[in-house]
């Protein structure tokens, strides 16, 4: 895995935000149980940590119909924010960013973002692994709520 590599230094940037009735702390606990990821983001198969959720546990990302990718958790400030980086063969970086902030009438705002530095960085590697986050939010949030409910 390359060095960690902060925003500025990504290449490719992607950020979508929604805002959902559930409590940041409901949404958390999907973020921390990797076993349930795929309740939310169909597009994983499994997420595999060799520890519990935290900064500088590592492991894979299994999506349907491609071989698992090594995944590292960078950072991690319960229950609001998280970053997880894993990398190409040709030295690519890609960085995913999950935020949780409060918003007006107890309302939570999330937002996931892509950042990508490296040689295969731009807009065609971007929207693949972009076009389905509006969605998997969208279900993250439908499942914090029905948890509420």
């Amino acid at each position: 895995m390359q060095k960690p590599f902060d925003r500025e230094d990504a290449m490719w940037n992607y950020e979508h935000s929604i805002t959902t009735s559930a409590a940041a702390e409901a949404i958390w606990a999907y973020y921390e149980d990797p076993a349930r990821w795929p309740e939310w983001d169909p597009e994983i198969k499994e997420l595999t940590l060799d520890r519990p959720f935290g900064a500088g546990a590592s492991g894979f990302l299994h999506l349907h119909d491609l071989p698992p990718a090594p995944l590292a958790v960078t950072e991690v400030q319960p229950p609001t924010d998280f970053r997880t980086e894993t990398g190409m063969p040709d030295g690519t970086v890609i960085g995913f960013t999950h935020r949780l902030r409060a918003e007006t009438g107890g309302r939570v705002r999330i937002t996931h973002g892509v950042q990508i530095a490296g040689p295969s960085a731009g807009a065609e590697l971007g929207a693949l692994l972009t076009a389905g986050v509006p969605d998997a939010m969208r279900r993250l949030a439908d499942v914090a709520e029905a948890d509420a409910g």
